[in-house]
């Protein structure tokens, strides 16, 4: 009996063995589909709206060579017509609630511009968790002209929720560089000729 024994428990452990993978596979393939980021509600929020559109005047502000060296003089200008090319931006989460590695799911916001092309997700380094903030802000002529969300925000002072998106104007106005970088910086130097570099050594 004892012999017979054995050879059962090691099928046992084999078994475990092999089907601890596969359960890991299936959570990690199948957990994004069944629980995905949360998405932006359908409740008006003006209040919201007023806030955001503080939070890209402040970081336009702050678009000129003095605060930010390297920068031209018309960075700013530059900057509101990249605005005007805005249709919306989604905050949301980059992981759903039970995805395994919460500690990288954090907050991006996803821009679409008014001919339909979608930049990469921007992200933020903010860490998402049950309380983070998941809207969309709808543009018009450069500014947020609506937002929506759940209406959780409601709950929490206005100050604080000021305090939560004081970043989305500069990292949403900051996307911009990597897409046209010649509206905020200045054109690099050119390469000298070959007959200039033969000058340099005469």
């Amino acid at each position: 009996m004892a012999s017979q024994a054995i050879p059962k428990k090691v099928l046992w452990v084999l078994l475990f063995w092999l089907a601890v993978p596969l359960v890991v596979v299936a959570y990690l393939f199948v957990g994004p589909r069944l629980w995905p980021p949360a998405e932006p509600g359908n409740i008006p929020s003006p209040t919201l709206a007023r806030l955001l559109n503080e939070s890209i005047e402040k970081a336009i502000s702050q678009m000129n060579p003095n605060w930010s060296p390297g920068l031209i003089p018309e960075a700013a200008a530059n900057t509101r017509t990249f605005l005007g090319e805005v249709s919306e931006v989604v905050a949301r989460c980059s992981m759903g609630p039970r995805e395994p590695g919460q500690k990288w799911n954090k907050l991006e916001y996803h821009l679409t511009r008014v001919d339909g092309v979608r930049y990469k997700p921007i992200y933020t380094g903010i860490r998402c968790g049950r309380s983070s903030l998941i809207y969309r802000a709808v543009f018009k002529d450069g500014q947020v002209a609506e937002a929506y969300t759940d209406g959780s925000e409601r709950q929490r002072p206005v100050e604080d929720v000021r305090g939560i998106v004081r970043e989305f104007g500069k990292s949403v106005t900051w996307s911009d560089r990597d897409y046209h970088p010649q509206r905020y910086y200045p054109p690099p130097p050119t390469s000298p000729s070959r007959a200039d570099i033969e000058k340099q050594w005469e």
